[in-house]
């Protein structure tokens, strides 16, 4: 009896996730030819006008980030980066990174186990026995890699033993390297010769490296 309930509660849940999936997807689908007819200079260039609200409007995009996987975090923060500065859009890179973390870190935790296995594959149960021991230090390195996805990551997170202040300090430590280079990027992304657009290059390729080598250590030691 009570494994059946457990499942319907399940179901409920993962119902509920669909019903509002399909709202958002029934909203891209009702605009799909202005949608597609927008350039990416159109839309920096729209947010950039609306001033005060500009910044509001940048962090919406993090609100519905973690219902659509496909959008790739770098490219958004490469984006602030061009619209606001490196300080600024630094400064709301990272506030966006923990809007979209809390929101995919607590909707797993609200969906469950079954939900993220669903989402993701049962590859990331294995994440589970990682985490146990040791997790800031194993999440702050999987947040390091530029290539990672952060919102899966943060929905596997979310089944996990891992406390919500753990994984959130970890989550930002772990993609503030990565999130400067972008937004100095993003400010000299129309210089690509120059130092400026260079260097963050170069920090990102040796960052993704240094933990690259770290992970397969530990892997060597378990």
């Amino acid at each position: 009896m009570i494994g059946r309930e457990k499942n319907k509660y399940i179901k409920l849940k993962f119902c509920i996730f669909l019903v509002l999936i399909g709202l958002a997807l029934f909203v891209l689908f009702e605009n799909r030819h202005a949608i597609m007819n927008i350039k990416i200079e159109q839309v920096l260039n729209f947010i950039e006008q609306r001033g005060t609200f500009s910044a509001l409007i940048y962090l919406g995009i993090y609100v519905i980030k973690p219902f659509f996987l496909i959008i790739p975090t770098n490219i958004i923060a490469i984006a602030g980066g061009m619209m606001f500065g490196p300080v600024k859009g630094f400064i709301l890179t990272m506030i966006g990174f923990f809007i979209t973390g809390t929101i995919a870190f607590f909707i797993s935790r609200l969906l469950g186990r079954d939900f993220v296995e669903g989402l993701l594959g049962k590859r990331m149960l294995r994440l589970d026995e990682n985490l146990e021991h040791n997790g800031f230090k194993i999440l702050f390195l999987l947040r390091l890699p530029p290539i990672l996805p952060y919102d899966p990551l943060s929905y596997a997170c979310g089944f996990t033993k891992v406390s919500y202040r753990s994984f959130i300090i970890a989550s930002l430590l772990g993609v503030m390297p990565e999130t400067i280079c972008y937004s100095i990027l993003g400010k000299n992304f129309d210089k690509p010769f120059s130092p400026e657009f260079i260097i963050p290059i170069i920090i990102l390729i040796i960052g993704l490296l240094f933990s690259k080598k770290i992970m397969n250590k530990r892997k060597k030691i378990d």
